[in-house]
């Protein structure tokens, strides 16, 4: 069975989620969180890595606060730290659910292909989840809307895990953002889903059901 959960942000605990996606966590699977995503003025070697991701550090409650929702301890939750994992290919492989933090999507594909798991998150039979550019690196294609990190708007090549549709993420409903979305549109040929911050999508087997907010252009 395919499950690819693709998010805005770590608010998956929502009242427009939680219906959702309860079933796929009552079980408390393994889940190894990837903050794979990160730019590198923000992180360069483990010291700055942990700041970020590390228990107190900047991101570490935002991400975790939502699984503890859904009966998970601090403890039960793996980080992959490509500064310091002897066996990434291990922590994958003991998993069930991958989770993708969000930052720069190319970022975290080339992490994922130095670290030799590309292959293998493409070959995941558990349920992938992600935020932000968490989500869009699941994606075959996805486009990327100018912003603080992006100069220009382009097409991008993702995983390939969640097919035949791209997506806007972080939607306001603004003048570039339609734009941008309307010719990824025409240029890819495949819905484009425009999430607002209380909005994801589930996709199971192909079955795409939006949660929350999203519209979608068709």
């Amino acid at each position: 069975m395919s499950v690819n959960v693709l998010l805005n942000y770590y608010n998956f605990d929502g009242d427009w989620a939680r219906p959702h996606l309860q079933k796929f966590f009552k079980n408390l699977p393994q889940v190894l969180i990837l903050p794979l995503a990160y730019r590198e003025n923000e992180v360069y070697d483990n010291e700055s890595w942990l700041r970020l991701y590390g228990k107190g550090g900047e991101k570490y409650v935002n991400i975790v606060r939502p699984f503890l929702t859904y009966g998970y301890r601090e403890e039960q939750l793996r980080w992959l730290d490509p500064f310091d994992c002897k066996d990434p290919l291990a922590m994958l492989k003991g998993a069930e659910v991958l989770f993708f933090t969000g930052g720069m999507p190319e970022k975290a594909l080339s992490r994922l292909e130095t670290l030799g798991l590309t292959e293998e998150v493409r070959r995941f039979d558990g349920i992938v989840a992600g935020a932000s550019a968490g989500a869009m690196l699941q994606l075959e294609q996805y486009h990327v809307t100018p912003d603080e990190d992006y100069a220009h708007y382009g097409l991008w090549r993702g995983l390939g895990l969640v097919c035949g549709l791209d997506l806007e993420v972080h939607y306001l409903a603004t003048q570039l953002q339609d734009d941008c979305a309307a010719r990824a549109h025409r240029e890819l040929a495949i819905p484009v889903y425009k999430m607002w911050h209380e909005g994801g999508l589930l996709v199971e087997n192909g079955v795409v059901t939006p949660m929350g907010n999203v519209e979608v252009l068709e």
